[in-house]
């Protein structure tokens, strides 16, 4: 455990676009500093540490991995690599948030997170989504019976990009997955989540571009969600329970808004006024400007980016307190998440 307010020094692993919106976020949290950064080449980690004023440049995420002085290593290379480098900061005593996903399947996951125990060092994967608050709000409504028992919920997040470069059930897919376990998971009971139906489509590369899937949870509740990269959806989720529905609109895996609508009556046809809850994003992060020859402010790469202050906030706090995993995404909660998704990727 370190102090309350010590600074975290970060490490950069990869100088994609991801990497770019989470420097952006990390320069701007309190006694947090972006340390290092760790490219295949000399000259990448020298162009995007000049970019963002990062001090140490490595041309191996070997070197920025080994800094002596990095308290936490941020994985953004390629997914493939995901698990590799997890590895490797870890065996250099680096606490780990890794983006997702993290592993292909909860066998792999769970070498990784075996090893950060062994060396009692935290990880984080990063399904940003646990993170915002508006799905606190989403879990409080559920715990409350505001809207009855909850009996299932449903998930899209269909966008026509990247299909064939990666698996959709690992890059968005998996957002599903997260929210489905938030939605329905009851701690109280025993027993564990079960894939009861799936069906996909293969693109030409191999990899699965689109995918739906039907899990059974204990007590007796379904969820449902399609993914996919070769065409769109309205990427929402929702939940529905015996007295209601929780909607939460695009973006769904990173919100800020949570509708709450109550029904009773015969055939549930009495619908409440609808109730709106708003999370705004952090206000006090913003776009930075560049510190190379450019001074650009090109902003962030994807949608609500400044969101991803809330998980690199819970990064800090849980490395400064001590602990080896977030209550807000366990290590259990991840191993299974990833479990289902081989499960669902092999029955379909």
């Amino acid at each position: 455990m370190t102090g309350t307010n010590s600074t975290v020094r970060w490490a950069i692993l990869g100088t994609g676009a991801i990497a770019s919106d989470m420097v952006q976020i990390l320069k701007q949290l309190p006694n947090c500093e972006v340390l290092a950064v760790g490219s295949r080449s000399v000259e990448g980690a020298k162009r995007f540490g000049d970019r963002w004023g990062i001090p140490r440049q490595y041309g191996s995420y070997e070197e920025a991995a080994s800094d002596k002085d990095v308290n936490v290593c941020y994985i953004a290379t390629p997914s493939l690599r995901h698990p590799k480098d997890c590895m490797l900061a870890i065996k250099n005593g680096k606490a780990v948030l890794c983006e997702k996903s993290m592993a292909p399947n909860d066998t792999i996951a769970k070498e990784i997170f075996d090893a950060a125990k062994e060396a009692n060092l935290l990880v984080v994967h990063g399904v940003w989504s646990r993170f915002f608050p508006a799905m606190q709000k989403v879990r409080q409504v559920i715990d409350s019976g505001e809207i009855g028992e909850v009996r299932s919920a449903r998930a899209s997040f269909c966008q026509n990009d990247g299909a064939g470069s990666c698996s959709a059930l690992l890059e968005t897919g998996i957002y599903c997955a997260q929210f489905l376990q938030w939605a329905l998971e009851d701690k109280a009971v025993s027993g564990s989540p079960i894939v009861r139906g799936a069906a996909k489509t293969i693109h030409e590369s191999g990899n699965d571009e689109h995918v739906t899937a039907i899990i059974e949870f204990p007590s007796k509740k379904i969820g449902s969600f399609e993914c996919s990269l070769a065409h769109c959806s309205d990427r929402s989720a929702t939940i529905y329970g015996s007295g209601g529905v929780i909607e939460i609109p695009f973006p769904f895996w990173c919100p800020t808004t949570v509708k709450v609508t109550k029904m009773t009556g015969l055939g549930s046809q009495q619908w409440s006024e609808p109730e709106l809850y708003e999370f705004p994003l952090p206000a006090d992060i913003v776009a930075l400007k560049t510190e190379d020859s450019d001074a650009s402010i090109p902003g962030f790469n994807f949608c609500n980016s400044q969101g991803l202050a809330f998980e690199a906030a819970e990064v800090n706090r849980c490395f400064r307190e001590g602990l080896t995993e977030s209550p807000s995404f366990t290590t259990a909660q991840c191993i299974e998440i990833l479990r289902l998704i081989k499960e669902i990727g092999s029955y379909a």
